[in-house]
């Protein structure tokens, strides 16, 4: 089973990444609202992916890789409404892959296993 840190601070999103994760039975979701959040958890989860949001109250999405990448190392996803911007400017060795909004749950759910089969 992997677990899965998704950093959304919007609910209806939050609520979409669920039910799409729930449908992959062998993860499990852990759910943060903001950057500081976000690190606490991986200190305690250790998850096997990161899925961030770019735009989040108290961070980038940009900023908040690195600060996750120094407590554990995993690999990340981008979530944006820009994702022409994303593809341009944050695919590096740290982010593995972007999911563009709106998501779409059947790309979402190809994407995260993709990213975790490495």
């Amino acid at each position: 089973m992997a677990t899965i840190l998704y950093v959304e601070d919007h609910p209806p999103a939050r609520l979409l990444m669920q039910a799409i994760i729930s449908e992959m039975t062998s993860h499990e979701l852990v759910l943060a609202d903001c950057g500081a959040e976000a690190c606490r958890l991986a200190v305690s989860t250790k998850p096997a992916l990161y899925i961030l949001d770019l735009d989040l109250p108290d961070t980038d999405g940009l900023s908040l890789v690195a600060d996750l990448m120094a407590v554990h190392a995993s690999p990340v996803i981008i979530v944006s409404a820009y994702a022409e911007a994303v593809e341009q400017t944050v695919l590096s060795d740290s982010v593995s892959n972007y999911l563009a909004k709106p998501l779409d749950p059947d790309h979402v759910a190809r994407t995260i296993q993709r990213t975790l089969a490495g």
